[in-house]
C-alpha cells in the first residue's frame, strides 16, 4: 500500500497500534462469516457507525476511546486471502480506493483471519486518531499488578517461591474477565473456575484460547480461579484467594507463574506450572505467518510499482 501511495506522490502509511489491535479483533469476529458480495457491508467510513452490536467491546479491548474513530475509515473483505497477490487490488481498484488515495490518512493497519481482511486507516485529526485516553486502563494494570505482588509476598511468607509472568496465561485471563464482566455477581461466581483434571465452563474457551495463542493441551492441569467482588482496586480481593478454597492452590508450589485479569467486579487468576500440561503456552508459527504476510502487503506494493518504473 505504500508502494502505491508513493506513486501517487502521496506520503507512506505510519503504524497505529491501537487501530492495529482492532483490525485484528475484527477480522476475528467476521472469521466464521462466509464470503460474499455483502462482505463490504461491514466497513464503516467516516461520519458512519461499524456496524458490529459489539464494536465498543472491541474498542474496550483495544483501549479505544470511540469519539476517536468517528472519522477513520474500517474497510473489510473476504477473498482474496492475506497471502494472495490480488488482495491488493481489492483495496486499490474498487470503492475503497478514495480512502487510501486519501491524503488526511496518516496510518494504516492490517488484521486478517480465514479469508477475511480488514484495513483500518487513521488521520492525525482527534476524532480519527483510533486513540484512547490510557489513565483508567494504568489503574487497572496497576491495580492488577499490585494483586499479584500481593500475592508474590503471601507466598514468601510461606517459604514458597514468587510467582513468575506467563504472558499468554495473562492474554487468557484478561479475555475470560472480560466475558464475564456483565454477568451479576453472587454465590455462583466461583462456578466459573477451573481445577486440574476439570474442563473449563465456557463455551467459547476454544476461542478464547485461540485468541491468546494457547494450544488447549497445555491448560489441563493450570488453574483459572474467577471471583466477582471485591473489585481488583479493594485491599479485600487477597483474602478472596489466600482465605477461600482457592488457597490450595495459591499455596501449590507445583504453580510457577500466575496472571491476573480484571473487568469491573470480576477478578480471573490464572496459575500455570512448568508441567507440559499446565503452561499455557501453544505454537506461534501460524499466527507469525499471518502477520508476516499482513505486513507484506506493503512490501509487496512496492516491489510491483518498482518494477513498473524500469
Amino acid at each position: 500500500m505504500n508502494g502505491y501511495r508513493q506513486a501517487l506522490s502521496l506520503p507512506r502509511f505510519g503504524e497505529n497500534i491501537k487501530a492495529a489491535c482492532l483490525a485484528d479483533e475484527i477480522a476475528d469476529d467476521l472469521k466464521d462469516i462466509p464470503c460474499d458480495k455483502n462482505a463490504h457491508g461491514y466497513s464503516s467510513f467516516p461520519g458512519t457507525k461499524p456496524k458490529f452490536d459489539n464494536f465498543q467491546k472491541l474498542l474496550d479491548k483495544c483501549e479505544i476511546n470511540v469519539n476517536t474513530t468517528e472519522y477513520g475509515a474500517i474497510l473489510a473483505s473476504c477473498g482474496p486471502k492475506i497471502d494472495s497477490p490480488l488482495v491488493l487490488d481489492t483495496y486499490t481498484k474498487s470503492e475503497y480506493a478514495k480512502y487510501i488515495n486519501n491524503s488526511n490518512y496518516t496510518a494504516a493497519a492490517v488484521g486478517s483471519t480465514n479469508d477475511w481482511v480488514v484495513v483500518i486507516l487513521s488521520s492525525n485529526s482527534s476524532d480519527g486518531t483510533f486513540s484512547g485516553a490510557v489513565s483508567l486502563v494504568l489503574n487497572i494494570i496497576n491495580d492488577e499488578d499490585t494483586l499479584l505482588q500481593n500475592m508474590n509476598g503471601y507466598r514468601q511468607a510461606l517459604s514458597l517461591p514468587r510467582f513468575g509472568e506467563n504472558i499468554k496465561a495473562a492474554c487468557l485471563a484478561d479475555e475470560i474477565a472480560d466475558d464475564l464482566k456483565d454477568i451479576p455477581c453472587d454465590k455462583n461466581a466461583h462456578g466459573y473456575s477451573s481445577f486440574p483434571g476439570t474442563k473449563p465452563k465456557f463455551d467459547n474457551f476454544q476461542k478464547l484460547l485461540d485468541k491468546c495463542e494457547i494450544n488447549v493441551n497445555t491448560t489441563e492441569y493450570g488453574a483459572i480461579l474467577a471471583s466477582c467482588g471485591p473489585k481488583i482496586d479493594s485491599p479485600l480481593v487477597l483474602d478472596t484467594y489466600t482465605k477461600s478454597e482457592y488457597a490450595k492452590y495459591i499455596n501449590n508450589s507445583n504453580y510457577t507463574a500466575a496472571a491476573v485479569g480484571s473487568m469491573n467486579d470480576w477478578v480471573v487468576v490464572i496459575l500455570s506450572s512448568n508441567s507440559s500440561d499446565g503452561t499455557f503456552s501453544g505454537a506461534v508459527s501460524l499466527v507469525l505467518n499471518i502477520i508476516s504476510m499482513a505486513n507484506s502487503m506493503v512490501a509487496l506494493l512496492f516491489c510491483l510499482f518498482f518494477i513498473l518504473d524500469y
